[in-house]
């Protein structure tokens, strides 16, 4: 992540490959677009703003694991995935799509985070609650666009009120999807 120019045309002579420097892309306030700074974004959980300047959703794929089903005891199932170490993305609850193998999607209501109210083990996990989807979806490969952050991690004093509170990310959620519209062909294809 530290080549510039002059490292690219050093690198292209010792391994015989050509260099064509081309303008940075830059987007409607004249700030250049970069890897670093969509990065940066999505640490600090911006993944509207982070799409703006992709074209399309900010998109993550794993297999759906299993987990402690507190989730569906809470009336609230939801498909597990780990992500990988390198992800950078703010722990908290977002407003998701979710895409089946099979192509289908699923609006729903994502915690990205170490759970603290249950169990705090350090480990970060994405928790899908897929909505209007009742059905078995372990070992599948499966992927998350994300829409919209709702809201940071929070430990609550319990279980009531923790489920108190899912209900209203749900809401928040299902109101947010509801009007969106794909940035770009490619993003109509991933999350629509």
């Amino acid at each position: 992540r530290q080549g510039g120019p002059a490292y690219l045309m050093a690198a292209g002579e010792l391994h015989c490959f050509g260099v064509t420097l081309v303008d940075a892309f830059r987007d409607e306030g004249a700030e250049v677009v970069s890897s670093s700074r969509i990065r940066a974004l999505l640490c600090e959980g911006a993944v509207a703003e982070a799409a703006g300047l992709l074209g399309y959703r900010f998109t993550v794929e794993s297999e759906v694991i299993g987990g402690q089903q507190l989730g569906r005891t809470l009336g609230f199932p939801t498909a597990n995935m780990r992500l990988s170490p390198e992800a950078t993305l703010k722990e908290g609850i977002y407003a998701v799509r979710f895409r089946r193998a099979d192509g289908t999607l699923h609006d729903g209501v994502a915690s990205f985070g170490r759970r603290p109210t249950v169990d705090d083990n350090g480990a970060p996990l994405l928790e899908t609650f897929v909505f209007d989807f009742s059905g078995d979806l372990y070992g599948e490969i499966c992927a998350v666009s994300f829409f919209g952050f709702l809201r940071a991690e929070v430990k609550f004093d319990g279980l009531d009120a923790l489920v108190a509170q899912m209900k209203r990310d749900e809401v928040e959620a299902r109101a947010l999807l509801a009007g969106v519209r794909p940035l770009s062909d490619l993003d109509a294809a991933i999350a629509f």
